[in-house]
């Protein structure tokens, strides 16, 4: 009896996380700004799947779209002083990670901030 009261207090405490990993993840999800931005590429660090654009770091996600001079492209094709547009989220102060980003012709005038 005391193995059958075991087993479903293990249960119920599984399916009492699974639910609430289910059900909070796309919540938080909801709650993260989505950015739009452009700016100077300053540096790009490959190992880490970085970028410093106008003197901020950013995250890239693994799964990012990327457009090099109007076709598909990928991260490490990023060039220092490439003009972008990017989209972002701001998940705090100091974490944010691009998923779409593209490269702006080389005669675009930025907006300063």
């Amino acid at each position: 009896m005391k193995l059958l009261k075991k087993i479903f207090a293990r249960m119920a405490l599984t399916t009492l996380v699974l639910v609430t990993a289910v059900t909070s993840g796309p919540v938080l999800a909801q709650d993260v700004p989505e950015i739009e931005a452009d700016g100077v590429i300053h540096e790009v660090l490959v190992e880490t799947n970085r970028l410093i654009i106008s003197g901020v770091r950013y995250q890239v996600a693994y799964d990012a779209t990327v457009e090099i001079r109007g076709t598909y492209g990928a991260f490490t094709l990023l060039q220092t002083g490439m003009k972008v547009a990017f989209k972002y989220r701001a998940f705090d102060e100091s974490t944010r990670e691009i998923y779409e980003i593209a490269q702006l012709p080389d005669n675009s005038i930025l907006e300063e901030s």
